[in-house]
Protein backbone atom coordinates (compact mmCIF):
# COMPACT_ATOMS: atom_id res chain seq x y z
CA UNK A 1 0.00 0.00 0.00
CA UNK A 2 1.27 3.32 -0.34
CA UNK A 3 1.76 5.81 2.30
CA UNK A 4 3.64 9.29 2.95
CA UNK A 5 6.84 9.04 4.34
CA UNK A 6 8.53 12.26 6.22
CA UNK A 7 12.27 11.56 5.95
CA UNK A 8 13.47 15.05 7.32
CA UNK A 9 13.19 19.12 7.09
CA UNK A 10 10.52 19.35 3.89
CA UNK A 11 11.88 16.10 2.65
CA UNK A 12 8.33 13.55 1.99
CA UNK A 13 7.95 11.14 -0.81
CA UNK A 14 5.53 8.58 -1.52
CA UNK A 15 6.58 4.61 -0.41
CA UNK A 16 5.15 1.36 -0.90
CA UNK A 17 4.56 -0.37 2.70
CA UNK A 18 3.11 -3.33 3.89
CA UNK A 19 -0.46 -3.55 4.91
CA UNK A 20 -1.19 -3.64 8.69
CA UNK A 21 -3.14 -7.02 9.90
CA UNK A 22 -5.38 -6.21 12.76
CA UNK A 23 -3.49 -7.58 16.03
CA UNK A 24 -6.03 -8.56 19.21
CA UNK A 25 -8.16 -5.77 20.56
CA UNK A 26 -6.86 -4.23 17.25
CA UNK A 27 -9.11 -2.14 14.27
CA UNK A 28 -7.74 -2.03 10.61
CA UNK A 29 -9.52 1.06 9.09
CA UNK A 30 -9.21 2.19 5.36
CA UNK A 31 -8.41 5.77 5.41
CA UNK A 32 -10.86 7.99 3.54
CA UNK A 33 -9.03 11.38 5.20
CA UNK A 34 -6.17 12.77 7.05
CA UNK A 35 -5.77 16.32 7.57
CA UNK A 36 -2.47 18.27 7.36
CA UNK A 37 -2.14 19.68 11.06
CA UNK A 38 -0.36 22.59 12.29
CA UNK A 39 2.09 20.13 14.49
CA UNK A 40 2.72 18.41 11.22
CA UNK A 41 3.38 21.87 9.30
CA UNK A 42 5.75 22.67 12.48
CA UNK A 43 7.62 18.77 11.70
CA UNK A 44 7.59 19.18 8.29
CA UNK A 45 10.46 22.29 8.40
CA UNK A 46 12.02 20.44 11.33
CA UNK A 47 11.14 22.60 14.07
CA UNK A 48 8.96 20.50 16.18
CA UNK A 49 10.82 18.56 18.92
CA UNK A 50 8.22 16.18 19.74
CA UNK A 51 8.31 13.86 16.14
CA UNK A 52 10.43 10.91 15.69
CA UNK A 53 11.15 11.60 12.39
CA UNK A 54 11.58 9.53 9.82
CA UNK A 55 7.95 8.35 9.99
CA UNK A 56 4.22 8.65 8.42
CA UNK A 57 2.68 11.78 9.76
CA UNK A 58 -0.85 12.34 9.94
CA UNK A 59 -3.32 12.04 12.86
CA UNK A 60 -6.53 13.74 11.49
CA UNK A 61 -8.49 11.18 10.18
CA UNK A 62 -11.69 9.29 9.07
CA UNK A 63 -12.15 6.25 7.55
CA UNK A 64 -13.90 2.68 7.45
CA UNK A 65 -13.79 0.07 9.11
CA UNK A 66 -11.74 -2.98 6.83
CA UNK A 67 -11.31 -5.83 9.50
CA UNK A 68 -11.04 -6.18 13.09
CA UNK A 69 -8.52 -8.59 15.13
CA UNK A 70 -9.69 -11.07 18.18
CA UNK A 71 -12.03 -9.34 20.65
CA UNK A 72 -13.57 -6.69 18.76
CA UNK A 73 -17.32 -5.72 20.07
CA UNK A 74 -17.98 -2.24 19.62
CA UNK A 75 -17.46 -1.83 15.23
CA UNK A 76 -17.46 -4.22 13.00
CA UNK A 77 -15.99 -4.05 8.91
CA UNK A 78 -18.10 -1.58 7.25
CA UNK A 79 -18.69 0.96 10.10
CA UNK A 80 -18.06 4.57 9.04
CA UNK A 81 -15.54 5.82 12.26
CA UNK A 82 -13.05 8.48 13.39
CA UNK A 83 -10.03 7.90 15.86
CA UNK A 84 -8.75 9.21 18.82
CA UNK A 85 -5.11 8.85 17.94
CA UNK A 86 -3.44 8.66 20.82
CA UNK A 87 -1.14 5.73 22.52
CA UNK A 88 -0.64 5.78 26.53
CA UNK A 89 0.03 3.10 29.21
CA UNK A 90 -2.66 3.06 30.78
CA UNK A 91 -1.06 2.10 34.25
CA UNK A 92 1.08 5.39 35.13
CA UNK A 93 -0.23 7.83 38.06
CA UNK A 94 -1.88 10.26 35.45
CA UNK A 95 -4.08 7.26 33.28
CA UNK A 96 -5.53 6.07 37.04
CA UNK A 97 -6.66 9.63 37.61
CA UNK A 98 -8.46 9.76 34.02
CA UNK A 99 -5.80 11.95 32.79
CA UNK A 100 -4.91 9.96 29.90
CA UNK A 101 -3.06 13.18 28.21
CA UNK A 102 -0.64 13.21 30.52
CA UNK A 103 0.85 9.43 30.31
CA UNK A 104 4.24 9.10 31.34
CA UNK A 105 4.91 7.43 28.23
CA UNK A 106 2.21 9.77 26.23
CA UNK A 107 2.44 9.59 22.15
CA UNK A 108 0.51 10.41 19.34
CA UNK A 109 -0.08 8.40 15.88
CA UNK A 110 1.98 10.48 13.36
CA UNK A 111 4.05 11.88 15.81
CA UNK A 112 5.66 9.19 17.96
CA UNK A 113 4.83 6.33 15.84
CA UNK A 114 3.44 5.84 11.94
CA UNK A 115 0.21 7.83 11.15
CA UNK A 116 -2.68 7.86 8.79
CA UNK A 117 -1.13 9.44 5.39
CA UNK A 118 -1.61 5.87 4.42
CA UNK A 119 -4.17 4.12 2.81
CA UNK A 120 -4.71 1.40 5.65
CA UNK A 121 -3.81 1.93 9.56
CA UNK A 122 -4.50 -0.46 12.35
CA UNK A 123 -5.43 1.06 15.74
CA UNK A 124 -6.67 0.03 19.34
CA UNK A 125 -10.47 -0.63 19.50
CA UNK A 126 -10.98 1.48 22.63
CA UNK A 127 -10.01 4.39 20.06
CA UNK A 128 -12.26 4.29 17.69
CA UNK A 129 -15.49 5.97 17.34
CA UNK A 130 -18.32 5.67 15.33
CA UNK A 131 -19.61 8.94 13.26
CA UNK A 132 -23.18 9.43 11.98
CA UNK A 133 -24.28 8.12 8.89
CA UNK A 134 -25.27 11.67 7.85
CA UNK A 135 -21.44 13.20 8.38
CA UNK A 136 -19.22 13.46 5.90
CA UNK A 137 -15.49 12.04 5.93
CA UNK A 138 -14.34 15.64 6.20
CA UNK A 139 -16.06 16.31 8.80
CA UNK A 140 -15.01 12.85 10.90
CA UNK A 141 -11.36 13.54 9.80
CA UNK A 142 -11.90 16.89 11.72
CA UNK A 143 -13.40 16.11 15.23
CA UNK A 144 -9.74 15.00 16.03
CA UNK A 145 -9.23 19.55 15.89
CA UNK A 146 -12.35 20.16 17.20
CA UNK A 147 -11.68 18.01 20.45
CA UNK A 148 -8.79 20.14 20.82
CA UNK A 149 -10.64 23.03 21.02
CA UNK A 150 -13.41 21.39 23.50
CA UNK A 151 -10.62 21.08 25.43
CA UNK A 152 -9.26 23.91 25.69
CA UNK A 153 -12.87 25.85 26.19
CA UNK A 154 -13.93 22.94 29.14
CA UNK A 155 -10.29 23.76 30.49
CA UNK A 156 -11.24 27.58 30.80
CA UNK A 157 -14.91 26.94 32.15
CA UNK A 158 -16.40 29.61 30.25
CA UNK A 159 -20.17 30.71 30.88
CA UNK A 160 -21.32 33.67 29.62
CA UNK A 161 -18.34 34.87 29.50
CA UNK A 162 -16.42 37.24 27.31
CA UNK A 163 -13.32 35.47 24.75
CA UNK A 164 -10.66 36.65 22.96
CA UNK A 165 -9.32 33.94 20.29
CA UNK A 166 -6.18 35.18 19.33
CA UNK A 167 -5.12 33.31 15.98
CA UNK A 168 -7.87 32.59 13.24
CA UNK A 169 -6.45 29.34 11.35
CA UNK A 170 -8.24 26.01 12.01
CA UNK A 171 -7.92 25.58 16.09
CA UNK A 172 -8.39 29.36 16.43
CA UNK A 173 -11.90 29.02 14.08
CA UNK A 174 -12.63 26.17 16.05
CA UNK A 175 -12.44 27.62 19.36
CA UNK A 176 -14.28 30.45 18.99
CA UNK A 177 -17.14 28.33 17.27
CA UNK A 178 -16.91 25.56 20.31
CA UNK A 179 -16.90 28.87 22.79
CA UNK A 180 -19.93 30.17 20.86
CA UNK A 181 -21.65 26.72 21.51
CA UNK A 182 -20.56 26.13 25.34
CA UNK A 183 -21.94 29.47 26.72
CA UNK A 184 -19.86 32.62 25.53
CA UNK A 185 -21.56 35.76 25.35
CA UNK A 186 -19.25 37.61 23.19
CA UNK A 187 -16.37 36.74 21.13
CA UNK A 188 -13.30 38.86 19.87
CA UNK A 189 -10.94 36.78 17.37
CA UNK A 190 -7.75 38.42 16.05
CA UNK A 191 -5.23 37.53 13.13
CA UNK A 192 -2.70 40.01 10.66
CA UNK A 193 -4.36 38.34 7.91
CA UNK A 194 -7.45 39.54 6.68
CA UNK A 195 -8.69 37.05 4.64
CA UNK A 196 -9.05 35.05 7.51
CA UNK A 197 -11.01 37.40 9.70
CA UNK A 198 -13.64 37.66 6.92
CA UNK A 199 -13.89 34.22 7.26
CA UNK A 200 -14.23 34.08 10.92
CA UNK A 201 -17.37 36.93 10.62
CA UNK A 202 -19.09 34.24 8.82
CA UNK A 203 -18.52 32.03 10.93
CA UNK A 204 -20.30 33.97 13.73
CA UNK A 205 -17.34 36.09 15.37
CA UNK A 206 -18.73 38.93 17.38
CA UNK A 207 -15.65 40.69 16.28
CA UNK A 208 -12.45 40.35 14.24
CA UNK A 209 -9.96 42.22 14.75
CA UNK A 210 -6.47 42.82 12.80
CA UNK A 211 -3.68 43.82 15.48
CA UNK A 212 -1.24 45.51 13.05
CA UNK A 213 -4.04 47.68 11.95
CA UNK A 214 -6.82 48.16 14.51
CA UNK A 215 -6.15 48.90 18.67
CA UNK A 216 -6.45 46.00 20.04
CA UNK A 217 -6.57 47.67 23.95
CA UNK A 218 -9.42 50.21 22.74
CA UNK A 219 -11.36 47.91 20.76
CA UNK A 220 -11.69 45.56 23.93
CA UNK A 221 -11.76 48.18 26.40
CA UNK A 222 -15.17 49.38 24.39
CA UNK A 223 -16.90 45.93 24.59
CA UNK A 224 -16.03 45.11 28.50
CA UNK A 225 -16.40 48.75 30.02
CA UNK A 226 -12.88 49.17 30.07
CA UNK A 227 -12.34 45.54 32.68
CA UNK A 228 -10.72 43.34 29.86
CA UNK A 229 -11.96 39.70 28.24
CA UNK A 230 -12.48 36.64 30.81
CA UNK A 231 -10.85 34.41 28.95
CA UNK A 232 -8.05 34.65 26.25
CA UNK A 233 -6.90 31.53 24.01
CA UNK A 234 -3.42 31.55 22.73
CA UNK A 235 -3.55 29.65 19.66
CA UNK A 236 -0.67 31.10 17.53
CA UNK A 237 2.50 30.32 19.43
CA UNK A 238 4.60 33.70 19.70
CA UNK A 239 5.76 36.00 22.43
CA UNK A 240 3.55 38.51 20.71
CA UNK A 241 -0.16 37.49 21.31
CA UNK A 242 1.04 35.19 24.53
CA UNK A 243 2.12 39.29 25.55
CA UNK A 244 -1.45 40.22 23.56
CA UNK A 245 -3.34 37.70 25.82
CA UNK A 246 -1.86 38.65 29.40
CA UNK A 247 -2.90 42.70 28.58
CA UNK A 248 -6.27 42.06 27.21
CA UNK A 249 -7.88 39.79 30.01
CA UNK A 250 -9.14 41.38 33.34
CA UNK A 251 -8.26 41.07 36.19
CA UNK A 252 -8.48 37.42 37.79
CA UNK A 253 -9.28 36.27 34.40
CA UNK A 254 -8.12 33.09 32.69
CA UNK A 255 -5.64 32.34 29.77
CA UNK A 256 -5.47 29.67 27.84
CA UNK A 257 -2.48 28.53 25.97
CA UNK A 258 -2.91 26.67 22.77
CA UNK A 259 -0.66 27.33 21.01
CA UNK A 260 2.72 25.35 19.52
CA UNK A 261 5.63 26.97 20.30
CA UNK A 262 8.83 27.17 17.80
CA UNK A 263 10.52 28.86 20.04
CA UNK A 264 9.33 27.83 23.56
CA UNK A 265 11.53 30.21 25.58
CA UNK A 266 9.38 33.28 25.19
CA UNK A 267 9.49 36.73 27.21
CA UNK A 268 6.43 38.07 28.76
CA UNK A 269 5.29 40.58 31.86
CA UNK A 270 5.35 37.73 34.32
CA UNK A 271 3.73 40.77 36.57
CA UNK A 272 1.00 41.20 34.57
CA UNK A 273 0.27 37.94 35.94
CA UNK A 274 1.12 38.17 39.34
CA UNK A 275 -1.10 42.05 39.65
CA UNK A 276 -3.94 40.75 37.46
CA UNK A 277 -4.04 37.13 39.46
CA UNK A 278 -4.94 36.02 36.41
CA UNK A 279 -5.49 32.00 35.83
CA UNK A 280 -2.74 30.88 33.22
CA UNK A 281 -3.54 27.60 31.29
CA UNK A 282 -1.93 24.69 29.23
CA UNK A 283 -3.70 22.59 26.91
CA UNK A 284 -2.92 19.81 25.30
CA UNK A 285 -5.13 17.78 23.02
CA UNK A 286 -8.20 15.84 24.50
CA UNK A 287 -9.22 14.05 26.81
CA UNK A 288 -13.02 12.67 27.40
CA UNK A 289 -13.44 15.70 24.79
CA UNK A 290 -14.28 12.98 21.56
CA UNK A 291 -18.30 12.03 22.29
CA UNK A 292 -18.79 15.92 22.53
CA UNK A 293 -16.97 17.04 19.30
CA UNK A 294 -18.72 14.74 17.60
CA UNK A 295 -21.96 15.99 18.73
CA UNK A 296 -21.00 19.73 18.38
CA UNK A 297 -20.45 18.99 14.71
CA UNK A 298 -23.31 16.69 13.74
CA UNK A 299 -25.79 18.93 15.64
CA UNK A 300 -24.39 21.66 13.00
CA UNK A 301 -22.85 24.02 15.92
CA UNK A 302 -19.49 23.68 14.73
CA UNK A 303 -18.96 23.68 11.19
CA UNK A 304 -16.37 22.42 10.79
CA UNK A 305 -16.67 21.13 7.28
CA UNK A 306 -16.23 25.04 5.94
CA UNK A 307 -12.54 24.80 7.34
CA UNK A 308 -11.66 22.32 4.54
CA UNK A 309 -9.99 24.05 1.68
CA UNK A 310 -9.31 21.48 -0.49
CA UNK A 311 -8.98 17.77 -0.86
CA UNK A 312 -6.12 16.15 -2.88
CA UNK A 313 -5.00 13.09 -3.63
CA UNK A 314 -1.60 11.42 -1.32
CA UNK A 315 0.51 12.09 -4.28
CA UNK A 316 0.26 15.98 -3.88
CA UNK A 317 0.61 15.42 -0.20
CA UNK A 318 3.98 17.53 -0.49
CA UNK A 319 2.28 20.19 -2.69
CA UNK A 320 -0.06 20.52 -0.14
CA UNK A 321 2.24 20.97 2.76
CA UNK A 322 3.97 23.86 0.49
CA UNK A 323 0.39 25.43 -0.13
CA UNK A 324 -0.46 25.35 3.39
CA UNK A 325 3.06 26.74 4.51
CA UNK A 326 3.06 29.55 2.33
CA UNK A 327 -0.45 31.11 3.48
CA UNK A 328 -2.16 30.79 0.32
CA UNK A 329 -5.42 32.63 0.42
CA UNK A 330 -8.55 30.83 1.32
CA UNK A 331 -6.77 28.00 2.48
CA UNK A 332 -7.46 26.85 6.15
CA UNK A 333 -7.15 23.41 6.14
CA UNK A 334 -6.14 20.81 3.09
CA UNK A 335 -7.24 16.91 3.70
CA UNK A 336 -5.58 13.77 2.03
CA UNK A 337 -8.41 11.97 0.27
CA UNK A 338 -8.49 8.20 -0.45
CA UNK A 339 -11.28 6.46 -2.51
CA UNK A 340 -13.23 4.08 -0.18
Amino acid sequence: MKAALLKGPYDIEIIDVEKPEPKPGEVLIRVARCGICGSDLHAYKGKHPDFAIPLIPGHEFSGVVEDVGESVEEVKKGDRVTVEPLKICGKCYYCKRGEYNQCLKFGVLGAQTNGAFTEYIAVQERWVYKIPDKMSFEEGAMVEPTAVAVHAVRRAGIVGDTVLVLGAGTIGLLIMQVAKALGADTVVITDIVDWKLDFAKKLGADYALNPTRDNLKDVINGITDGLGVDTSFEAVGSNVTLSQALENTRKGGRVVIVGVYEKPMVEINAMKIVNKELEVFGSIVYRWDYPKAIKLIEQGRVNAKSLVSDVIPLEKIKEGFERMLRREEGIIKIQVGFNV
